[in-house]
């Protein structure tokens, strides 16, 4: 126990706290507590576990409706609607998309690209990694990359082709875009999940 006999519990949507013999103190003390609810609040979204289950369901399958992720999480309809929105509204749900079976398609080749970034280019200096980012973006081949750290490469970017020959010369090009140093690949031959 404090000296001032004041507890403060900072939950999800509230605040406790208990008068106390010390009213300055206690009112520093609140204030701190409010700060500090304030910046977890701002800095992520409070998830708790029925959340979690609810994204469970969603990764799974994005096309659900809000009766059928009530039915597989045991919770209201009314709920899970309020909570998916809330979700989306917080940015922790940025969008929803379809899962496909590549190989029913033009582009059934998929690949897998690690990037080397130059740290310095002669006569040019450093070129900023969001340069690079920026231009790999713009390619319609592209449909994920991300920045790693801890490998012995900096970006990744999973692309997808209609033949061999059209991921070799992508290869090739992406070669040539100034600050790129390295690029391996690796091809796709079975997506699991």
């Amino acid at each position: 126990m404090m000296p001032c006999h004041m507890i403060c519990y900072i939950t999800r949507a509230q605040e406790k706290a208990r008068i106390c013999e010390n009213p300055p103190l206690c009112a520093s003390i609140l204030f701190f507590c409010q700060k500090i609810l304030y910046e977890t609040r701002s800095l992520r979204p409070v998830m708790d576990r029925k959340d979690e289950l609810i994204l469970q369901v969603l990764e799974k399958n994005s096309k659900l409706s809000s009766r059928a992720v009530a039915e597989k999480v045991g919770l209201p309809i009314s709920t899970v609607h309020r909570r998916i929105r809330k979700l989306e509204q917080d940015g922790v749900i940025k969008s929803y998309r379809a899962i496909i079976e590549y190989e029913k398609t033009r582009r059934p080749i998929g690949a897998y690209l690690f990037i080397n970034i130059a740290e310095t280019i002669p006569g040019k200096g450093h070129i900023p990694k969001a340069n690079i980012v920026g231009k790999l973006l713009k390619y319609r081949e592209v449909q994920e990359l991300a920045d790693v750290q801890g490998s012995s490469f900096d970006l990744v970017t999973k692309a997808r082709f209609a033949t061999l020959k059209e991921l070799s010369a992508f290869v090739e090009e992406l070669r040539e875009l100034e600050g790129i140093e390295e690029l391996f690949s690796a091809i796709i031959t079975e997506e699991i999940l």
